[in-house]
């Protein structure tokens, strides 16, 4: 699956990834979005903000060794790192790695506190550290008062041992090569970068890339929650973050407490295979796009009807494909901030002016400003996203099998197919073998699941099918909501039911839906922040 980072702005997003050999090709891509990237909150929160001078002093957390936090980060969280096995498997291993993690602590009393809440925003990849202040404030009270909101960076990424499969100049390169080119040479363009981000990979960390699994990062994650000194642990997972915790969940049943899974990955498909429903939920999500201006005609002039809106938006492609804006933003540059401009409604109104500008008025500067500036937080980001997504599941090794897929998946689903489909990256970076995690729920308490029904990185078959892996959890669905991440900020209906869930342990006896925001006009702003894409989830 390709990812572009979810999640899922420059903040911290919740997202999937969409994973595939664009994302290595990629670099980082930007575009608003109203949830955040891993570096900021999902979004605005229910209910009265809480005084944080009033909170009381957060519990000490014996395990964990405080330091400082990255500039920005809100005075009401700490940072530090804790100390894991590099194979949690092999606990007596003197191999160990760091871990970053930060709490943001309850705004209650002493006697509402419900102990530790740790988040996940997806990727695999999103930021913690730096986070959970911003998180913090954005949740509904009740959530707030509850629980010291905690972050941790995965292993390899960021304040944690890190791992940087390319230096910053390599990366940032482009235009790249053209994911959705189907002949021999364009194929060979995409697998090369391929094999030069995997060689990165291995020189860089050689001895930590056979751990980087999501089985591992579970591990990390029940590290989290004894270093803080909890028998149970509190959970909400975005994107990655929900196939995360079903992991966890299924190693750990006992120590879970409450889960709340939000933008749910179908555990019985990664990874390679979710990029196949990836493909097909992008391409449905572009036409709602593309039907939404269409009936916005006056203002942004590409025709009255869905397909007259795809016609201009191929026509731009191939024509940046051919020459690239700058010099710098091409075809597959121009399908990743798309694709980061579909994860959201209120991305809508900016990718449709800059296909406008572009089209109407031969104006270049609104599409080529879609991507932001790459940076090594970026590369690092990727190189994460890579390593374990390519780690935690076979693969195809075959170039040959890699571009059929493609050559499919675009004649299929277009373009957007072809680039968020088929994942190349692990054609020369599998670093294990072991089969990933079976999910069956059993021994878990009841989990609340939340989905919009339209959602692109995370197509609602996978909630379905996690739902049926999960017995005791239930379904909160989005009807006709595209976007991707829901709680919070994705209105009162599934705010309240996500509140009452974390902070009362209220669970209907039944699956349920909320309705859709409403959607965007061209007046709509997207989020401050933006969201990037290392062209996801997951």
């Amino acid at each position: 699956m390709r990812r572009i980072s979810t999640g899922l702005p420059r903040r911290p997003v919740r997202r999937a990834a969409v994973a595939s050999a664009a994302l290595l090709l990629v670099g980082a891509l930007t575009a608003a979005t109203p949830s955040g990237r891993a570096d900021t909150p999902p979004g605005p929160g229910s209910g009265l903000e809480a005084t944080p001078e009033a909170a009381p002093e957060a519990p000490p957390a014996p395990g964990v060794t405080w330091g400082s936090c990255p500039g920005g980060t809100p005075a009401t969280e700490r940072c530090g790192t804790i100390r894991v096995p590099r194979d949690h498997d092999r606990p007596d291993d003197p191999a160990t790695l760091r871990i970053g993690v930060s709490r943001s602590p309850a705004t209650g009393r002493a006697a509402e506190r419900q102990g530790i809440l740790v988040f996940n925003y997806g990727g695999p990849g999103a930021a913690g550290v730096g986070s959970a202040g911003s998180l913090a404030r954005s949740l509904p009270e009740p959530v707030r008062r509850a629980y010291d909101i905690v972050g941790f960076d995965l292993r390899g990424r960021a304040t944690s041992s890190r791992l940087d499969c390319l230096d910053l100049a390599t990366f940032a390169q482009a235009p790249k090569p053209d994911t959705a080119l189907t002949t021999p040479a364009g194929q060979k363009a995409v697998t090369e970068a391929a094999r030069v981000f995997a060689e990165g990979c291995r020189a860089d960390s050689p001895e930590m890339l056979p751990y980087l699994t999501t089985r591992q990062i579970a591990g990390d994650l029940d590290a989290v929650r004894e270093a803080f000194g909890e028998k149970k642990v509190n959970y909400l997972g975005y994107s990655y973050g929900s196939y995360l915790g079903a992991v966890y969940g299924q190693l750990h049943p006992d120590r879970v407490r409450r889960m709340l899974l939000d933008s749910v990955v179908d555990p019985t498909k990664v990874w390679y295979e979710t990029g196949f429903a990836q493909a097909r939920a992008f391409r449905e999500r572009q036409r709602d796009w593309a039907e939404w201006v269409a009936r916005h005609e006056a203002t942004y002039k590409l025709g009255k009807t869905q397909s007259a809106v795809l016609a201009h938006w191929d026509r731009a492609r191939e024509a940046l494909a051919a020459k690239p804006a700058d010099g710098v933003f091409g075809g597959t540059e121009f399908d990743l901030t798309t694709i980061a401009n579909l994860y959201s409604d209120r991305q809508w109104p900016r990718l449709a002016a800059a296909v406008s500008a572009y089209r109407v008025r031969g104006d270049a500067a609104p599409v080529r400003d879609l991507k932001g500036p790459v940076t090594g937080d970026d590369e690092n980001f990727e190189s994460v996203f890579q390593a374990v997504t390519c780690a935690d599941a076979p693969a195809p090794a075959d170039p040959a099998v890699f571009a059929a897929d493609t050559a499919r998946l675009k004649a299929e689903y277009g373009y957007l197919g072809a680039t968020v489909g088929a994942a190349g990256a692990c054609l020369y970076l599998q670093s294990n073998t072991v089969p990933p995690v079976a999910v069956d729920g059993a021994g878990l308490p009841g989990i609340l699941l939340v989905q919009g029904s339209r959602d692109p990185a995370t197509p609602y078959t996978g909630a379905v099918r996690m739902r049926g892996a999960l017995p005791s959890s239930r379904l909160l669905t989005v009807e006709g909501s595209g976007n991707h991440g829901q709680f919070v900020g994705g209105g009162r209906c599934v705010d309240d039911a996500g509140a009452a869930y974390l902070a009362r342990g209220e669970l209907p006896a039944r699956d349920w839906s909320c309705p859709a925001l409403a959607a965007p006009t061209p007046e709509t702003r997207a989020a401050p922040g933006g969201m990037r894409t290392h062209p996801a989830v997951p």
